[in-house]
């Protein structure tokens, strides 16, 4: 059977249960006051202190300077930055002027390709573990702090439970950083959409465990 054509029936089939779970779901916690705010602590899950063999910096935004700095501070020996989709990625402009205003070289960078999604920079990331010339036994995921429990647990199911993985949020905006997250429209928006997507990794890539990444296209 071929599992990426029957891709789209699989959406459709669960897409209205994962609506209604989403709306549930949101229902309950932005009723309770204490529920919202440990649930948007739940989501942003930051390691204290984090250190490790490598910083790996999720496609977009400010993850990838975010790696270096952690790199720079002798947190983690070095940094993987993986270019992420078309929708997020940095242009090359942007990537050179991060590097010069550090003093790096590409050279001194791992670097993944373009990916579809969160599960395919997990995918990518450990093909190139085995070009890394040192142990990988322990790694820092960088990304947007709301990002994170959902790229933890990505990591987890693709690199399996022999590298230890911690977790590490880009500086946020004031809305963002506010445990009040349902106060603030971008916020609000974050929490929605990392609580569907996460809903949804979890039926598409753990339930049913799939090994194809998807797009937003698809869905």
């Amino acid at each position: 059977m071929n599992t990426k054509s029957c891709f789209p029936r699989i959406v459709r089939k669960y897409k209205q249960m994962l609506i209604y779970g989403l709306v549930l779901v949101i229902s309950v916690i932005m009723f309770s006051q204490p529920i919202a705010i440990a649930y948007g602590q739940w989501l942003s899950v930051v390691s204290v202190n984090p250190t490790g063999d490598i910083a790996v910096a999720l496609g977009g935004g400010d993850r990838l300077e975010t790696a270096i700095q952690l790199f720079l501070s002798n947190r983690v020996k070095a940094v993987y930055y993986d270019t992420g989709d078309l929708a997020n990625q940095l242009d090359q402009k942007t990537i050179e002027n991060i590097l010069r205003k550090y003093n790096l070289g590409k050279h001194q960078i791992y670097w993944g390709g373009m990916a579809k999604n969160t599960f395919d920079e997990a995918l990518a990331f450990k093909r190139v573990i085995a070009s890394i010339k040192f142990p990988i036994l322990q790694i820092v995921i960088v990304s947007d702090r709301y990002h994170l429990r959902r790229s933890l647990w990505t990591f987890h199911q693709v690199l399996g439970e022999d590298i230890i993985i911690h977790t590490f949020a880009t500086p946020s905006s004031s809305a963002n950083s506010d445990p009040h997250w349902w106060k603030h429209k971008v916020s609000r928006d974050w929490v929605m959409s990392e609580t569907q997507k996460l809903l949804f990794y979890k039926l598409y890539y753990g339930l049913m465990r799939s090994k194809i990444p998807f797009s937003p296209r698809d869905i």
